[in-house]
């Protein structure tokens, strides 16, 4: 068995090294987005879950609690890290079980969460479809949205020739390189621009679409820093902008979508007297600037969304009191 190592805040629970090495990766990965970094602690946990370990099942679910605490806490922006890690451990409470029974149900639950996100994804693209015509814009990187994205450009509907995308770079990180890249490879013809540069070139679009990295109660959108000048600029120019998320993005009304901010470095290597860089890595999108939100049952309602945050705040206080 690795070496245990101490949790940080947890009133010492110790972690094997895989687990612990988990965390720290994703609380420090810059250039994928909530669902490939939720899926990652799914099967972090998937993989915690696991036979074969020198430790008993009360410890095997005790160093997974530490975990899923853990994974709430390192990435206060993204509310599908939070929800999935919680859905997760929800499986395990029922007392009147053994162990080795609730272990078992976190394998399931967390082997059911991983998987889900495939299914998720295909769903989405088929509820999306339709309103991907002409040239779309986006930002940042999603991987829904690339997945979604790179099946459109297969799909029967392009035979005509390439489809043309305008992306921006998402700066600071620039991982809409990335996504330039992905999508180019895919068969899209690209435009690459700069984040400011989004005036220019939206009125040649027809729909804005962009990923999320959480959803407020309220409809507001949580998404790499860029979405809320991008939204402004495409509402004053009458491009619609969709959203494309899973429903676990929807976040808990009182969860607290801090928005994280990175080293200020990026912005100024060099201290300079006088000068305080901030360095925000995303920012929120009012619910009047977005068309839909696309997820993979369908555009969510109001009705729809509200259920979701609360359901959300269930499984979050049954981690929170476990």
């Amino acid at each position: 068995m690795s070496t245990p190592k101490r949790l940080p805040n947890d009133n010492g629970a110790t972690l094997p090294s895989a687990l612990q090495d988990s965390i720290y990766r994703i609380r420090d990965d810059r250039e994928h987005g909530a669902s490939w970094l939720s899926r990652e602690a799914a099967r972090s946990m998937l993989e915690g879950a696991k036979s074969g370990s020198n430790v008993t099942a009360e410890q095997q679910l005790e160093q997974l609690h530490a975990v899923a605490r853990a994974f709430v806490d390192i990435r206060p922006s993204m509310a599908a890290l939070a929800n999935t890690v919680a859905r997760i451990w929800a499986a395990t409470a029922h007392s009147e079980w053994s162990a080795y029974a609730r272990l078992n149900a976190l394998r399931s639950e967390a082997q059911r969460s991983y998987e889900a996100w495939d299914a998720a994804s295909e769903a989405i693209y088929h509820h999306a479809r339709p309103y991907l015509a002409g040239t779309l814009y986006t930002h940042s990187r999603s991987g829904t949205v690339e997945y979604v994205l790179t099946h459109v450009a297969a799909d029967q509907y392009t035979i005509d020739g390439r489809r043309h995308i305008v992306v921006s770079e998402s700066q600071p990180g620039g991982e809409g390189l990335a996504t330039a890249r992905a999508l180019a490879t895919a068969g899209w013809q690209v435009t690459l621009v700069a984040d400011a540069a989004c005036g220019l070139f939206l009125s040649d679009t027809q729909t804005v679409i962009i990923g999320a990295d959480s959803v407020r109660a309220d409809g507001s959108v949580i998404n790499k820093v860029g979405t809320y000048p991008l939204a402004l600029m495409a509402h004053q120019a009458h491009v619609p902008i969709y959203v494309l998320c899973e429903t676990v993005k929807i976040a808990a009304p009182d969860f607290p979508l801090v928005y994280e901010e990175m080293p200020p470095e990026e912005l100024l290597p060099q201290p300079i007297a006088g000068i305080t860089p901030r360095n925000p890595y995303f920012d929120r999108t009012p619910p009047e600037l977005i068309t839909a939100i696309i997820a993979e049952t369908g555009v969510l309602s109001d009705a729809k969304r509200t259920r979701l945050a609360t359901e959300a705040t269930y499984l979050l206080e049954i981690l929170a009191t476990e």
